[in-house]
């Protein structure tokens, strides 16, 4: 696989993740699998918003659907993907915390 093929990749997977609530999504699936109903209520958005974030997450391959009985559970795809988001948080408050320190030496 080229280099370039890995880069149009990773750009398709940051975007498809690139929407807060999508975040949301991953963090509260971070512990065990949900079905819809569960997320819609932990982030308090209507089914029908959860279900379409879902389903972009899912055929971007990041998360993946489990069918128990008249359920579907929602899981991640790879832990990674989860430390990937644990690592922009940390350099985000890294900037956050440097900006900061700028602000009151001013």
């Amino acid at each position: 696989m080229s280099l370039n093929t890995i880069f149009d990749i990773q750009s398709r997977l940051c975007k498809s993740m690139g929407y807060p609530i999508r975040l949301e999504i991953l963090h509260n699936l971070r512990n065990s699998p949900k079905c819809v109903n569960e997320l819609s209520e932990l982030l308090g958005q209507p089914q029908s918003t959860i279900s379409r974030h879902l389903s972009i997450l899912r055929s971007a391959g990041i998360v993946l659907a489990d069918h128990q009985r008249q359920y579907v559970y929602y899981r991640i795809a790879n832990p990674k993907l989860l430390e990937v988001c644990d690592l922009m948080r940390e350099v985000l408050e890294e900037q956050s915390a440097h900006e900061a320190k700028l602000a009151r030496e001013l």
